[in-house]
């Protein structure tokens, strides 16, 4: 007899340096967010994938993220829903300079997952999601439909 996983079970995802994956959910708005002087909508987000995915974002907390945790990106307008996924490239630096977002962390977008989760998003509702923060960590729950949507 051969070995079998139940169905929908995923072995722990792990980096480069043996760490488990953690996906955290990183919090747009399209009314008030930029991403390097452009809208931070999801249109913009699946572009940048495919010609200049590399981002410098902003964080108001450290956070323990490490170099390959996924970052899912949770539009909050026009429709509340994850459309773009990233991956960490390494752990979140100290910006002395801003005040309101003390931290930086630099991740790449993932174009093949951003254009699946683009033409199928996952809604508010499916994330699971109270209060919204600006980053969270993903609930277990949600992590499945996200994986699926995007592919991997």
């Amino acid at each position: 007899m051969g070995q079998h996983r139940e169905a929908g079970s995923r072995a722990a995802s792990t980096t480069a340096t043996g760490e488990t994956v953690q996906d955290w959910i990183y919090i747009l708005n399209p009314n008030k967010d930029t991403l390097d002087g452009e809208p931070s909508d999801k249109e913009t987000v699946r572009r940048l994938a495919h010609q200049d995915p590399e981002l410098d974002l902003w964080l108001s907390r450290r956070n323990r993220m490490n170099p390959g945790d996924r970052l899912w990106f949770f539009f909050s307008q026009p429709q509340s829903a994850v459309a773009a996924v990233a991956e960490v490239d390494g752990e979140p630096e100290d910006d002395p300079d801003d005040p309101d977002f003390s931290y930086r962390v630099d991740v790449t977008l993932l174009p093949g997952p951003t254009d699946a989760l683009y033409a199928n998003p996952v809604s508010r509702d499916e994330l699971e999601l109270g209060q919204v923060r600006s980053v969270q960590k993903v609930k277990p729950g949600a992590l499945k439909s996200l994986l699926e949507r995007a592919g991997l």
